[in-house]
């Protein structure tokens, strides 16, 4: 008799479920729930408002135009040999694209859905290491992040290893402490799947691993780490045959001090300098690296012992994500790839120990004080790098549709990083010229792309019979244009053009029309 009135129970409370209305919905779940709902929301709406806006940078029209313009084969092989990150990213883009196209807020989606879905696995970090106050400042300082609002808006890969790398945090935390065979398996996909988007995520997941092999031992750990070697053993040939290609040796013509010093206003403030051919600003940063610095020395007060150990925890990762790349530079200059936005991985892990300082019940007014003036000041950047075209990708897209069909054989002088997108956005067929392949190039137009006004070039670069025929605003970046005025084309002075004062760090030159001489 009470067997059979079990099931007449079971469907009375789902009815009472279905029953339930909004309100008392919301009632069952906790403030904490919903200020994170709110935080995400917020999220969402720095990500997406503005995400089309932006024309693609020199990296993102490799993404678009080079790996994502064919089939599924031609993308993994273009990653093969034209790339130096593994391939889940490009196959989840190629994927997603098949559906929205490789238009800018299409493409750039996948990163920025990424970049939103951080914001409450930031929250889980914080709530495993110290509770959910821990975890609301955690998840707001993810939320409003200027470097991660900004790779949230890049077609590239820097996104989603962010996401997969805090997956694998989190259910490192929580294998440490269950010891439950299901943690073990999330964190072997998410640490294996991840190592799979971006190698330098590999530095903070080998803590995790040596921390997971000396708290819960070998065999309990064992599913977990089979699952990562498998995807380390899969992704292993393309990471080598990469590496022999050389694409990353560009990193070490700046210093590794350089780099660093760059990679901690990176980390605060985005992307607002040389990657967008704009000047240093590190003076943007000083306030809050003052207010993150100061928000961990908190933990140094003695009655915050226990929120001590709990940051200590992310920024063993921190450490071993910054650390351990450092270390291999500094031993081989030939494995020296350490770059802002390769060291993303540790990017979440910090903003979680910082949630964990301010949170301190040791410190909780000034601790608020300083996470609140620090989630203002980096929303309010935020802000501002959404609506200032000075903090942006340079718009490439108007200056190609103000520079339109060429009248003859045209050159184009302006960024090296520039001439990638500008040909992708001119769509005539423009290509990029070296002064080593030795040819002579007629033209019948020169057109300069500066950022900013630009003093007219000297006569020498142009030699005679040019004229100025106009000069255009596109907002950051100006075209001044040049036409030969006799009958007939004129030679190219490459070697020369590549001295005009544009205010880019180097020129590169586009053409368009005939072929050399």
């Amino acid at each position: 008799m009470e067997a059979a009135a079990v099931p007449g129970a079971a469907r009375r409370v789902a009815a009472r479920v279905r029953r339930r209305s909004p309100v008392e919905w919301a009632r069952d779940h906790s403030t904490a729930f919903w200020i994170v709902v709110g935080l995400t929301a917020l999220a969402a709406a720095l990500r997406f408002a503005t995400l089309g806006v932006q024309s693609y940078h020199h990296d993102e029209v490799v993404t678009a135009s080079r790996v994502l313009r064919a089939g599924f084969g031609h993308a993994m092989h273009a990653v093969w040999f034209s790339e130096s990150t593994p391939p889940v990213y490009y196959a989840i883009a190629w994927i997603w694209t098949q559906l929205v196209g490789t238009g800018e807020f299409g493409l750039r989606s996948v990163s920025a859905v990424a970049g939103v879905l951080t914001v409450p696995v930031a929250y889980l970090i914080g709530v495993e290491l110290r509770g959910r106050r821990a975890g609301l400042w955690a998840a707001a300082l993810v939320a409003v992040n200027p470097m991660m609002l900004w790779y949230s808006q890049e077609a590239r890969a820097y996104a989603l290893v962010a996401l997969f790398g805090a997956l694998s945090a989190l259910y490192w935390l929580r294998a440490e402490r269950r010891g439950e065979r299901r943690d073990f398996v999330w964190w072997g996909i998410w640490s294996g799947v991840a190592i799979a988007t971006h190698y330098f995520v590999a530095f903070p997941i080998l803590a995790e691993a040596l921390m997971l092999l000396r708290r819960r031992g070998p065999r309990t750990s064992l599913i977990g780490m089979a699952i990562l070697g498998a995807c380390a053993i899969a992704v292993a040939p393309v990471a080598i045959h990469q590496t022999e290609l050389g694409h990353a040796e560009w990193i070490g013509n700046f210093t590794l001090g350089h780099r660093l010093a760059e990679t901690a206003v990176t980390f605060v403030i985005g992307e607002t300098g040389d990657i967008i051919a704009r000047p240093e600003r590190p003076w943007l940063a000083i306030v809050p690296l003052a207010l993150s610095l100061g928000a961990l020395a908190l933990l140094l007060r003695r009655p915050a012992d226990r929120d001590r150990h709990a940051a200590g925890r992310p920024l063993l990762l921190v450490a071993a994500a910054i650390g351990i790349p450092v270390g291999i530079a500094l031993v081989d200059s030939s494995k020296n790839f350490v770059l802002a936005r390769n060291l993303i991985p540790a990017l979440v892990p910090l903003l979680a120990a910082i949630g964990i300082a301010i949170a301190s019940p040791a410190s909780r007014k000034l601790g608020a004080a300083i996470g609140a003036l620090l989630v203002a000041y980096s929303l309010g950047f935020c802000i501002l790098a959404s609506t200032d075209e000075q903090f942006q990708r340079p718009n490439w897209g108007a200056v190609a549709d103000s520079m339109g069909e060429p009248h003859g054989p045209r050159a184009t002088v302006t960024w090296t990083l520039g001439e990638a997108p500008l040909r992708y956005y001119l769509s005539t067929g423009a290509i990029q010229v070296r002064a080593s392949e030795g040819y002579d190039w007629l033209v019948k137009e020169v057109d300069f792309v500066s950022d900013g006004a630009a003093p007219p070039p000297p006569r020498r670069l142009l030699g005679p019979g040019f004229r100025q025929v106009g000069l255009e605003s596109t907002g950051r970046l100006d075209i001044r244009r040049y036409r030969f005025q006799r009958p007939g084309l004129a030679p190219l002075r490459l070697r020369q053009l590549r001295d005009a004062k544009l205010d880019f760090r180097s020129n590169g030159v586009l053409l368009d029309g005939v072929g050399p001489e």
